[in-house]
């Protein structure tokens, strides 16, 4: 690019009072080509690097077009004083240098950067004069880090430039943030599971609050928010009750081993790379007890020279271990998921599988001969024990079977339903409907303070282990409906069948645009959105708080420590009575 020269240079024209034009000048191809834009003096442009104002519009017009060598700007009319320090901004070559430097930038240049925040996803941001650039890191970079953390100072090699941001890995941290911390685990940087286990607890919370505000406030346009400080763990290690451990031929190892023989792995996947496994060695999330049997199993598997399923090849036997705790009942499942055809083992796994660990209650085999790289089986085999493990909530137990949905902290459930009760504020006399309600954790908590509650799901065997739930814990207020969510709400709104409260815990999609129309039409006097992802929920409740409804409590609750995920509990209501009396 030729060098920026006399950009400052002011040159005088017969232009209408109160009227500037800045001129942008580049050479590509002789002849030279100019481009003017007409500024009414009568608008305050506050001309810099970050403000799309025209200036800069056009600046990077002119560069995607192609022209990307401008080599001068000139105000060619200036009714302004000389000491009008906006529009000097705009003729400054340093000025111009930072577009330049944000608009050329490209793939496999090396920049240093200093990190300045942490996005919803896993990646850290930083900025290279204005251009937003995401980041993540790299193995082999000192200290481990999966992404960089604010206030660390990066060596960073641009992977991809897009038009408005670039994405980079990092190739050194120069400069260690404060607010780092030692990770325990040693698979640590190559696992996708703690990517931000170097980042101290107190921060954690800091960062996910922020993202659950800066969700709603860019996605959803809300300001004011009336939101909360998360709700932090009161365990942030040995928390999770359930994980999935994956089998893998040993070339599909990720890691170097000691034994290049090695046929078979057992473990988790590293970050982004779902088509390999490193051999776990322990993992801080579920606990000692999980990791002493995936040792075993590991140890049985190679014993019995079982195969493990290759997905290139589409062949073998062992899949996934799946391992079920319940905290507060010392129960232990163990569920084997394989490729179909005859398990010969199974009787010995299952005797010696309880034999060394007692508190081992149940043992299970899920066949799935699909494609898909899912812990979940077509059908299951009951190998040893009992069928279910149990669980205790507050005061309430509930029933686990190897593929019910149960949240996976235990104690955080207990706050996550505890204020889920607070937020409605129940008096006893009304009548809930209860979306999305998987096992019936949350109807069963609301049942204890109100009339009736109806819970709503798609998958027949949550809908029984709700029912048997309800009957476990001598609730006789809850009914629970197998169905699509979309259909059963649109009816109810059609046959005005409108609840006092509405309780929705989607998945991580969030709401289907259908439900979101029936709840409009419904118009509960109360709604509570449970999420887990603020980006779907800053979507929704934009269309929720349109007309009808507006935000009263924000709660996020950190369920998973050391990750970037927040769960938030949401409480609409009417914005006026009015909107209510016309409902």
């Amino acid at each position: 690019m030729r060098p920026l020269q006399n950009s400052s240079r002011l040159v005088s024209g017969q232009k209408p009072r109160g009227v500037d034009i800045i001129q942008f000048v580049w050479c590509r191809d002789e002849p030279r080509r100019e481009l003017s834009l007409m500024l009414d003096r009568s608008s305050n442009y506050n001309v810099n690097a970050n403000t799309p104002n025209p200036v800069i519009l056009s600046l990077r017009a002119l560069i995607k077009s192609g022209r990307s060598n401008l080599c001068a700007l000139r105000l060619l009319h200036r009714s302004a004083p000389r000491n009008d320090t906006s529009f000097n901004a705009c003729v400054s070559v340093s000025f111009l240098k930072r577009i330049e430097l944000s608009t050329t930038i490209k793939k496999k240049d090396i920049v240093e950067l200093e990190i300045s925040d942490l996005a919803y996803g896993g990646k850290s941001v930083a900025k290279l004069a204005g251009l937003v650039v995401l980041i993540k890191g790299a193995v082999g970079v000192e200290p481990v880090t999966a992404s960089g953390l604010p206030g660390d100072i990066v060596k960073v090699e641009i992977t991809r430039r897009k038009s408005n941001f670039a994405e980079g890995k990092i190739l050194e941290i120069v400069k260690e943030s404060d607010l780092r911390t030692k990770p325990l685990c040693s698979h640590f940087g190559l696992c996708g599971g703690c990517s931000w286990q170097d980042l101290k607890y107190e921060e954690q919370l800091k960062f996910k609050t922020k993202q659950v505000r800066e969700s709603l406030k860019h996605i959803g346009g809300f300001s004011d928010l009336p939101i909360q400080d998360a709700l932090g763990s009161d365990e942030i290690f040995y928390y999770r009750n359930k994980m999935e451990y994956a089998f893998a031929p040993g070339m599909n190892r990720m890691v170097h081993t000691s034994d290049p023989e090695q046929q078979l792995i057992l473990g988790l996947h590293p970050r982004e790379r779902f088509d390999k496994v490193f051999d776990l060695k322990e993992c801080f999330l579920q606990s000692e007890r999980a990791n002493q049997i995936v040792d075993f199993v590991r140890g049985f598997a190679k014993e019995k020279k079982l195969i493990p399923y290759d997905y290139k090849e589409r062949s073998g036997f062992l899949r996934f271990l799946a391992i079920r705790e319940g905290k507060n009942t010392d129960m232990t499942m163990v569920n084997l998921v394989t490729n179909k055809g005859e398990f010969p083992f199974k009787d010995e796994f299952s005797s010696r599988v309880v034999s060394n660990f007692p508190y081992v209650k149940s043992v299970v085999r899920n066949i799935n001969s699909k494609l898909a790289n899912i812990a979940v089986g077509e059908y299951e085999e009951f190998l040893g024990g009992q069928r279910t493990i149990t669980e205790k909530l507050g005061k309430f137990n509930f029933e686990i079977s190897a593929n019910s949905f149960f949240q996976t902290n235990t104690h955080q459930a207990e706050k996550l339903y505890q204020t889920v009760l607070d937020t409605a504020d129940l008096q006893g006399d009304e009548s809930v409907l209860d979306l999305y309600c998987g096992n019936g954790t949350i109807s069963i908590f609301l049942s204890q303070k109100t009339r009736k509650v109806t819970g709503v799901e798609s998958v027949e065997e949550s809908v029984e282990n709700a029912k048997r739930n309800a009957e476990l814990n001598g609730v006789t207020n809850c009914e629970f409906i197998c169905g699509e969510v979309k259909k059963v709400l649109a009816k109810l709104a059609d046959d005005k069948e409108i609840p006092d409260l509405v309780v929705v815990d989607p998945p991580r999609a969030g709401l289907h645009k259908h439900v979101v129309k029936s709840l409009l039409k419904m118009r509960a006097p109360e709604i509570i959105y449970v999420s887990c992802n603020p980006s779907t929920l800053a979507r929704d409740l934009k269309i929720l708080c349109e007309e009808y409804y507006k935000l009263e409590r924000v709660q996020p609750i950190d369920m998973f420590p050391h990750t970037y995920h927040i769960e938030t509990v949401v409480k609409l209501i009417p914005k006026n009575l009015e909107c209510q009396a016309s409902a």
